[in-house]
């Protein structure tokens, strides 16, 4: 069976129950019966509100398909456990296939157990009306009536046994002498309630009880059972009463459903649903549950430890040495982190791929004496992990990232320190391997923030909160407009004006990035194909500086293409510039394969027409290569280095900028200085910078203010002294 191939499953499906059970249906019918189930399935484990309930509807419905073989269901359930995920495609981002599917196949065996259940005290009720119809209509037909009720009883596939008000077996068949491994006639004479546990005897009696005196017609419970051969088999209890013409109690009819390999699955499935199925770990529900419940009984001053751990270079072991082995792996660090934490009360869960969690509760502590040290408990770890252990000769280890909650267990919820440990192994994955770090709320908060601004910015774009701005790149003797800069601002309700670069963070955080990037060259362009067509004249080239993942993007020259048709802008009239750091890294290599689609983005823009640039340029082997490597015409220098230049006594910092400065204009390539002060224009002028940019020229505007500029010289700005 192909991966995502309903049909195929349905197939399976159907050729494991004809095998199990007599099925009316033909295998068409039958597989187009299942494909339907399948469907059904499949759109519960994918649902948003996930409804485990489905799985008990289509239990119910194999029932009523006449689907009951007594291997039926448990070839059922090893079917959706072990092959349900493959057809599960785009799942959710955060869902947990494994438990869902686990979830489904529990309720669909509870589902069917109900089902058949039920159907089992249908006959069975069927049997005891029709003794009941038969002792009533003795005078007409007794003596066929007793045939009849005496041939459905010996031939009934229910366990059935006839007993005397006082408990005494007068009567059994033989499916009951064989559900329970009795020879025929062993059990007459004894008392049915022996054959339960002598903790449950006096609870059965009490319920026999109850019918021999008339305060109950019928009752059904479960209750485990000894078998002849001394096992404990669990079995469903369904017993009533017979009475006669005045009501008085003549037996009691007894039906005996072995649920046993029920059970079983129904234990195994609930297993499943709280376990981790590779590495038998609880998964994220059990420990999410654990810690509701350590939270609920510990002293409000106790101090509780939660660490999320992330293994360093899993993928680099799973993709360079195959599955098999990263699988072997996972196991090893389930059982090295069991044994980290044996001495102390806790547990230790697999959140998913390659993530762990421990849960350490506190101990007892005497005065004065230290609570855990978490730092040396991280290297424990670490230390643990980093044995290695081998697979076909190779030695294998990892070592992990972690991200540490402590915390007083008043006021604190399970839902809050299970986000905070995340956010602070989020925190400190970019810092390298085998870190560790606290929580710390001040950096949460602050993080918070960002993260709710990202999480903002679609709405803000909808409700027109984001706008364009202006600035006017000129030259640096202020005579000539040489191109306007267009960015982004975000009047923010609560926070006020936002600038570019807090706009541009927070679109980076989330895929809105390119959808904000799009709408700005968008506005841009038509702006300046208005300008265009006002002044009758030829307008400098509007300049747009392209996000990380803007630059990276493999569809950012059909972006472009489609704005350039749209909008009628000429491509000699846009320039986009790309930050070095998403193309080169410090050493001057690619920053792997987003680097590379980088340069040919700019490479194929370039025979485009449109102009092409850096930003951020900081010098150093990064910024070198990219000069060398690209057809950029322009490059605007990073703001700290101008900042940098003005604090530098030595002026060693000066000179070194003027020698690259001076080799980068010999290339033909225009250098763009970002200038807020005179002080500044004479420096970077002396420097070799022949453009500029900044507060000296005019802040970000509207479009409005750059209209006049069109006209004539750029005017500095009035509170300029020199």
């Amino acid at each position: 069976m192909s991966r995502a191939d309903p049909k195929g499953f349905a197939k399976v499906w159907a050729d494991a129950i004809i095998g199990t059970s007599y099925v009316s249906m033909g295998p068409d019918e039958l597989a187009a019966h299942l494909l339907g189930l399948t469907h059904q399935l499949v759109q519960a484990a994918l649902a948003t509100e996930f409804e485990p309930s489905v799985g008990r509807r289509i239990g119910v419905d194999m029932v009523g398909a006449h689907f009951t073989g007594t291997e039926t269901l448990g070839a059922t359930v090893a079917l959706i456990v072990e092959r349900l995920p493959d057809l599960l495609d785009q799942v959710p981002q955060g869902v947990d296939v494994a438990g869902r599917v686990a979830r489904l196949a529990g309720n669909m065996a509870a589902g069917y157990a109900n089902a058949l259940r039920e159907r089992s005290l249908d006959e069975q009720d069927a049997i005891y009306r029709a003794g009941l119809r038969a002792r009533r209509q003795a005078e007409q037909a007794l003596t066929a009536s007793e045939a009849r009720f005496r041939g459905v009883f010996h031939s009934s596939p229910v366990a059935i046994a006839i007993s005397e008000p006082n408990g005494q077996i007068v009567q059994t068949n033989r499916s009951l002498d064989d559900t329970l491994g009795y020879s025929p006639g062993e059990l007459l004479g004894r008392q049915l309630t022996e054959l339960f546990a002598p903790d449950d005897r006096p609870i059965v009696e009490e319920h026999y009880r109850d019918l021999a005196t008339g305060q109950k017609s019928r009752f059904r419970v479960r209750f485990p059972l000894r078998l002849a051969d001394g096992e404990i088999a669990m079995i469903y209890l369904d017993a009533a009463v017979l009475l006669d013409d005045e009501q008085v109690p003549q037996c009691i009819v007894t039906m005996i459903d072995d649920i046993t390999d029920l059970r079983l699955i129904e234990q195994r499935l609930q297993h499943q649903t709280l376990h981790d199925v590779q590495t038998g770990l609880p998964n994220r529900q059990y420990f999410v549950t654990n810690l509701e419940k350590v939270l609920g009984q510990r002293e409000p001053s106790a101090v509780i430890t939660l660490m999320h751990l992330d293994l360093d270079g899993f993928s680099a072991i799973n993709d360079g040495l195959g599955h098999h082995v990263g699988e072997r792996l996972l196991d090893v660090v389930a059982r090295r982190l069991e044994w980290v934490v044996a001495d102390q009360q806790a547990m230790v869960a697999r959140l998913g791929a390659d993530e762990y969690a421990i849960l350490i509760e506190p101990g007892h502590i005497e005065p004065g004496e230290p609570i855990l040290d978490v730092g040396a408990f991280a290297e424990i770890i670490n230390t643990a992990l980093a044995e290695p252990f081998y697979v076909d000769g190779i030695g294998v280890a990892v070592t992990a990232t972690i991200g540490i909650v402590q915390r007083r267990v008043a006021g604190a919820k399970p839902e809050e320190l299970m986000r905070a440990a995340s956010a602070t192994l989020r925190r400190i994955r970019g810092r390298g391997k085998r870190q560790w770090t606290l929580f710390d709320p001040e950096i949460d908060a602050a993080n918070r923030a960002k993260l709710q601004l990202a999480a903002a910015m679609p709405g803000a774009l909808e409700t027109g909160e984001l706008h364009v701005t202006f600035q006017p790149v000129v030259t640096l003797d202020a005579q000539k407009l040489v191109g306007i800069e267009a960015a982004l601002s975000w009047q923010h309700p609560q926070l006020g004006l936002l600038s570019n670069e807090q706009c541009v963070q927070a679109a980076e955080r989330t895929g809105v990035v390119h959808e904000v990037g799009q709408w700005l060259l968008r506005t841009a362009a038509a702006q300046a194909v208005s300008w265009r067509q006002r002044t009758g004249a030829g307008v400098p080239p509007v300049m747009i500086n392209l996000t990380p993942s803007q630059a990276q993007d493999p569809d950012l020259v059909a972006r472009v293409r489609a704005v350039l048709k749209e909008t009628g802008l000429a491509p000699r009239e846009l320039e986009l510039r790309a930050p070095t750091a998403a193309i080169r890294t410090a050493t001057g290599e690619l920053t792997d394969e987003g680097g590379g689609q980088a340069e040919d983005n700019l490479h194929v823009l370039t025979e485009l027409g449109v102009r092409a640039g850096l930003y951020d340029f900081g010098g150093g082997i990064r910024g070198l290569r990219c000069v060398a490597d690209l057809p950029v015409c322009v490059l605007r220098i990073a703001q700290p280095l101008s900042h940098q230049l003005a604090g530098d006594p030595s002026r060693i910092l000066a000179q070194a900028t003027q020698a690259l400065v001076h080799i980068i204009r010999d290339a033909g390539v225009d250098v763009v200085a970002p200038v807020d002060s005179a002080e500044q224009a004479a420096e970077w002028a002396r420097i070799g910078a022949n453009w500029a940019i900044g507060g000296l020229y005019g802040p970000p505007g509207p479009s409005q203010r750059i209209e006049p500029l069109l006209a004539g010289p750029v005017q500095r700005t009035p509170n300029d002294r020199n």
